[in-house]
């Protein structure tokens, strides 16, 4: 999905994402900005005082003038890999996250689980079971797609089919949700929205008529 469908020699600034244009171009910050930052004062309240990208829109300025507030002696400086490429599980990435923000007096730990899991994790897992209730299925050979499986349970050209969206894509975020529900103390309503989910889930993939039984259960 970060493949790059368009190609173009000139860049308007108009075209690009808007979060783009909340760039500041200052070269060093005032000091009214950190005397609201200690009153907590909201961001739109301090917008007018920072040079934004935003305002430079439609002027010769768009293009030029940027300024910053620390130089570097090599802009390649810094890790040469991230930390969401080394981690390999989704949970090590989230408890890796988390316990930064443990470390860091300003973040709320209990807030960044909330917004992750709310902002996410949900909406993924959420969209993922749609796709799977209204998936398509694919031929193994030749690639076709179909919406709903022929009645010889078969390609027409004979091959199997197999399906477009997965169980294991649909509950990726289940698991990881459910531990930092309970580690971190979300609100009830975020923890009900995740059981709730979870039973979507169960109703979609368990078999009732199916009962998984332990040796034990026959002793």
């Amino acid at each position: 999905m970060d493949a790059p469908l368009v190609l173009t020699t000139r860049l308007d600034p108009n075209e690009i994402d808007k979060e783009a244009h909340n760039i500041d171009c200052l070269r060093e910050y005032p000091l009214e900005l950190y005397r609201a930052a200690e009153a907590m004062k909201d961001t739109k309240e301090v917008e007018k005082l920072m040079d934004l990208v935003s305002g430079r829109i439609g002027t010769e300025r768009q293009y030029e003038g940027f300024g910053f507030t620390h130089d570097t002696k090599d802009i390649s400086e810094g890790p040469k890999q991230s930390s969401y490429t080394t981690l390999e599980t989704m949970e090590d990435k989230m408890n890796a996250q988390l316990l930064l923000g443990k470390k860091i007096r300003a973040v709320d730990e209990c807030d960044v689980a909330t917004r992750v899991i709310d902002k996410h994790f949900l909406p993924d897992m959420a969209g993922n079971l749609r796709s799977f209730s209204a998936q398509t299925v694919r031929c193994t050979k030749c690639g076709e797609k179909y919406r709903r499986v022929p009645l010889s349970g078969r390609c027409i050209c004979g091959n199997n089919l197999i399906l477009t969206v997965h169980q294991a894509s649909v509950k990726k975020y289940l698991e990881v949700s459910k531990d930092i529900g309970k580690t971190y103390g979300l609100s009830n309503y975020t923890l009900e929205r995740i059981e709730v989910l979870e039973m979507s889930m169960a109703s979609l993939f368990d078999n009732d008529k199916v009962r998984k039984c332990k040796l034990t259960d026959f002793m």
